[in-house]
């Protein structure tokens, strides 16, 4: 893993969501994983479609009288038709498509894993650089205070004050720059690489608008049936109606033919057996029910997968709306209300009536309410990626091509298919 690169891009371009992700196709271990596990199921739909092997029993024995020997050739086939035949068939087939969607829910994870890490990389990019300006703000006005204090004209409180301003503002960017290094180290496991190959990489920025959510309903609908792992859930209860198809099955005998030779001392025969495996005593009666009970319990379990998702969805576009408000509260009352001020505390300067310590104050409220729209940003932007992971849905129409072209290119799944 220390040895994989990036390519990188030409110059004067940035790495975007799709860009990642079709690097993170290439590199990341838990696609890899998946891809694997699919293609093993895929292999196991060609097994199952292979019939049971005959079995071949060779006999010799040696008697006193002439001809002394004798010998037997016995085989015994089952008949591969049928329920039997069919469920074991269906049931490969429907395991091969849970495979495929755990790929595609593979994938759809390190999306969101890439789509967080830029997110948190991006605002702690920000807040590093403000947090580098308010420091630096509270630096000169506690050094000026602390001046004025040795000199008698103001209260050792407000320099007192001044410096645990200064250093909650140093705590601050020193969690910012814990948090990009975070957020890159989220990165380059996303995209299955070293940390050092993707520390430099130039994130193209995220969106400053909200995504329209003008078709949400029908995204909650459509999310609710074809989410993947709600598909799997009902992938687990046709597998669950293959097995009671089975135990439906294993009331009735299993024939096989047997297909017999014998050399009997001088004489040939050849006789032919039909072999029937008889059913329990109980006729399956007790395997049916519980075959019954876990179908029945299969469908709750789809019930419950698609409340959940329901439910994500509900509670992800409440956030959504939660956090793009208060971003836009911050935008048109906050950050205008801390310029004005801080444009105020400028112009009494100039005039005269306050000095420069007032006006380092003001400025820093201003540079703190810039942070604070960052952080709103940085909320806004977490449950945008928090929603379209309820919905399995990109609001980037680049990363759906990307999924999309990366779950074509693997060989189909085909439940119930032809035999």
């Amino acid at each position: 893993m220390a040895a994989r690169t990036l390519t990188q891009k030409p110059p004067g371009q940035v790495w975007s969501g799709a860009d990642l992700l079709t690097a993170a196709l290439t590199n990341n271990p838990q696609i890899a994983e998946a891809r694997a596990k699919y293609l093993t199921a895929l292999a196991g739909v060609r097994a199952a479609k292979a019939p049971p092997g005959p079995s071949l029993t060779l006999t010799a024995e040696y008697a006193t009288e002439q001809p002394r020997w004798g010998y037997t050739a016995a085989s015994n086939i089952p008949l591969d038709y049928g329920a039997r035949r069919s469920t074991r068939i269906d049931t490969a087939e429907l395991q091969a498509l849970q495979a495929y969607y755990d790929l595609g829910e593979t994938i759809w994870s390190v999306r969101t894993d890439l789509e967080k890490a830029r997110i948190d990389a991006d605002a702690a990019r920000a807040e590093i650089i403000l947090a580098t300006v308010s420091v630096g703000m509270r630096a000169d006005r506690a050094q000026r205070l602390e001046r004025r204090v040795e000199a008698g004209q103001d209260a050792r409180t407000l320099a007192i004050t001044a410096n645990a301003d200064l250093t909650a503002a140093r705590r601050r960017l020193a969690a910012a720059s814990g948090r990009r290094d975070a957020a890159v180290a989220a990165l380059a496991k996303a995209l299955g690489v070293s940390v050092a190959a993707a520390r430099d990489l130039p994130l193209a920025p995220m969106e400053e608008a909200a995504p329209s959510l003008a078709d949400l309903p029908s995204w909650r609908r459509d999310a609710a049936v074809s989410r993947r792992d709600v598909l799997r859930a009902v992938a687990d209860y046709d597998i669950a109606e293959q097995a009671l198809r089975l135990q439906v099955a294993i009331q009735y005998p299993a024939i096989s033919i047997s297909p017999t030779y014998f050399y009997d001392h001088g004489v040939q025969k050849y006789p032919f057996d039909v072999g029937l495996a008889l059913p329990p005593w109980d006729l399956n009666r007790n395997a049916i029910r519980q075959a019954e009970a876990t179908r029945a319990a299969a469908g709750r379990s789809l019930e419950l997968a698609q409340a959940n998702v329901l439910a994500a969805v509900d509670i992800a576009g409440a956030a959504f709306a939660t956090a793009w408000d208060d971003l836009k509260r911050n935008r048109e009352q906050d950050v205008p209300l801390a310029g004005a001020a801080a444009a105020a505390a400028l112009r009494s300067q100039q005039a005269g009536a306050t000095d420069k310590v007032d006006t380092l104050a003001a400025q820093a409220a201003a540079v703190d309410a810039g942070l604070a729209v960052n952080d709103a940003q940085h909320a806004a932007a977490s449950a945008s990626a928090d929603l379209e992971d309820a919905l399995r849905r990109s609001f980037d129409p680049a990363e759906t091509a990307v999924i999309g072209k990366a779950m074509t290119e693997q060989p189909a799944p085909r439940a119930g298919g032809a035999r």
